[in-house]
Parts: C-alpha cells; sequence; structure tokens
C-alpha cells in the first residue's frame, strides 16, 4: 500500500519495488543567510523584496559574463574534463584578482578589506561544459564569473575594470601541469550552445545538478550495506539540499532527490569531485547529485551548497523526459527496498 505523504512532507527517492521515502521539511531558521542579506538590500533599495505569483522566484545570483576556451595557431583547447572544476574556477578568480585594483573589491575577492569573509553573496566562478549536442562529453568548453544580484554600483565598476585589463593582456588561466586555457567573450549563445541561457537561466520547475552539491553537513553514510542507515543518510541530505536552496533566495524545492549521477549524462558522478575540497586539510564535504522540482518556477543561476562560489553545486534547468533515462538504480535504496 502506498505511504500516505502528508502536508508538510517531500518524496524525495525511489528503490525497484519500493515507495518513495518521505521525509520532513527543515524547520525554518532565524539565521542570517544570503537571503536575508538579499532582503535586507532590497529594503534599502526600496524595491519589491519578492516577484508576484506570475514571475520566478530568483536566487541572489544574477549577470554573468561567459568566456568560450578558444585555440591559437599552435596549440589546440585543452578541452579538461568537468572533474577539473576547482581547479578552472580558482585560477579564474585568481586571473581577476590579480587584474583588480588593491584592495580588490569585497564583491570579486569574498572578503572584507580586513579579512573576513562576506555574509552577503558576491561573484561565483564557473567551469562551463558542453551538454547539450549528441556527441556531449561534459567537457569544460569556458568559464563564467556570475556577480551577485543587486551589486553595488562602485563594486560592479572594479569588476569591469579588473575584466577589461585581463582582455588588454589577454585572457589566458594558468593551470599548472594541465596547461594553458586561452579565453575570448563567449560568441555562442545560441540555444544549442553551451551558454544558452535557457539551460542557465530558465525559468523552470525542474532542475538537476551538472556538478554535484557539497553539502554543508556531513548526511552519514549514504553508501551503507543497511538499508535503514542509507535511509537516515538520504533523509539528512535532502534537507540539507532544501535548505541550500532557502540559502541563495530560492523556495523550498516541492521534491528533492539524491542521486549518484547526474539527471545530464555527460555529467561525471559525484565521486568523480571526492574529496572536496581537494586540497588543504580543512573539513572534506559530501558530494551528491540532486534533481529538484518546485512548485513555482525558479529562475537561474543556481548555485548550491558549499562549493557554489567555486563552481560546484551548479545546476541546469531540465526536463525530465528530455534528459537520461529515469534509472531508479541511480537512487540510493531505503529500508522498504528488497
Amino acid at each position: 500500500m502506498a505511504r500516505r505523504v502528508a502536508k508538510g512532507q517531500r518524496i524525495h527517492g525511489r528503490a525497484p519495488g519500493a515507495q518513495p521515502i518521505v521525509a520532513p521539511l527543515p524547520r525554518r531558521r532565524t539565521v542570517r543567510t544570503e537571503r536575508a542579506a538579499k532582503d535586507r538590500q532590497t529594503e534599502n533599495s526600496g524595491a519589491t523584496p519578492q516577484a508576484s505569483a506570475s514571475q520566478a522566484a530568483r536566487s541572489v545570483f544574477g549577470a554573468c559574463l561567459a568566456l568560450q576556451e578558444i585555440a591559437d595557431d599552435h596549440e589546440r583547447p585543452l578541452r579538461l574534463q568537468l572533474e577539473h572544476t576547482a581547479v578552472v574556477t580558482r585560477a579564474l578568480r585568481g586571473a581577476l584578482l590579480h587584474h583588480a585594483t588593491d584592495p580588490p573589491p569585497a564583491a570579486l575577492s569574498g572578503h572584507a578589506p580586513d579579512g573576513p569573509r562576506l555574509e552577503r553573496p558576491h561573484a561565483a566562478f564557473l567551469a562551463v561544459p558542453g551538454l547539450d549536442t549528441d556527441a556531449a562529453t561534459g567537457r569544460i568548453l569556458g568559464a563564467a564569473i556570475v556577480l551577485p544580484r543587486g551589486i553595488a554600483e562602485e563594486d560592479l565598476q572594479a569588476v569591469l575594470l579588473a575584466t577589461a585589463r585581463w582582455e588588454r593582456r589577454g585572457v589566458r588561466l594558468m593551470l599548472g601541469r594541465l596547461g594553458v586555457m586561452r579565453l575570448s567573450r563567449a560568441s555562442d549563445t545560441s540555444e544549442s550552445g553551451p551558454f544558452a541561457s535557457t539551460r542557465w537561466v530558465g525559468p523552470s520547475h525542474h532542475w538537476a545538478s551538472v556538478t554535484p552539491i557539497a553539502l554543508h553537513h556531513n548526511p552519514g553514510n549514504l553508501a551503507s550495506r543497511d538499508p535503514a542507515v542509507t535511509c537516515r543518510a538520504t533523509q539528512h541530505a535532502a534537507r540539507t539540499v532544501a535548505e541550500a536552496c532557502e540559502h541563495i533566495g530560492l523556495p523550498q524545492p516541492a521534491e528533492v532527490r539524491i542521486l549518484r549521477r547526474s539527471r545530464f549524462a555527460a555529467a561525471p558522478p559525484a565521486r568523480a569531485f571526492m574529496p572536496y575540497p581537494g586540497r588543504g586539510s580543512g573539513f572534506k564535504r559530501v558530494c551528491v547529485h540532486v534533481e529538484l522540482r518546485f512548485a513555482e518556477p525558479v529562475a537561474g543561476p543556481v548555485l548550491l551548497g558549499a562549493g557554489r562560489y567555486f563552481g560546484v553545486g551548479l545546476c541546469g534547468a531540465h526536463m525530465p523526459e528530455s534528459e537520461v533515462p529515469d534509472s531508479r538504480a541511480n537512487l540510493f535504496p531505503h529500508p522498504e527496498a528488497p
């Protein structure tokens, strides 16, 4: 018999021959989040704080500058695998900071002039993969700088100045042993190209991760042989993802599915990004792919989780029937699974 879903609960996973897992929505917390920062900024500007029901919900992220990889007369494009996202995005941030004023704008560095990390949204850096051709491999075809919505005019001009200086000297990313990535302003913004707005901006009710989400909290053992342990971990992961959506100003999803592999066939599995971050001795995050369904249209960019400012947790608008088959083996099991 199917389990009845009570009000305030969300279905977020299935296993072969089993009923969906049902997890309670997380309680709303009175903490300072990026959504709260956006609302304060909106109140100060005198603008309407929230779009009407006929408009798409929007995250704290706004306009972006897209850069496509190009070849020169001597070398072919690198076309790196998407697993190198963090290497590319950190190099992108470093290049812009190198050409920025001193001190660099906080909206670009993500740090206040005296050093602490910003609590408000700031620039994010993306590696942009190819996903939409028949021969899509998920390789990195370019990069992008995503600015926060409502960025101060002074900060915007400082970011544009750094970009202009970089362009005058040749837009290159020095990636160590991986080589040099040469970039230029993206010219292919067609709906079939890697920078299509319908993929990264939407709006859409359905979104899925292209690079996995690095969870803010360890959910437990998602790979346990004990289905009950895996069920609890999956529920915890789903609640953490729902909170991550709220943290960037989006409504809670009506449904969260925790996946081993992306719904985009060309994207690498979550394990390819672990441990995250790959360098340093700090806390290592568990990474998961997700499929999200919202009750209202949502406009991107949608960047979720602890790695969102460096391209880990990048989501794309997704129509369920248009991508990979609904392989239930892709979903984590729960106690009722055989």
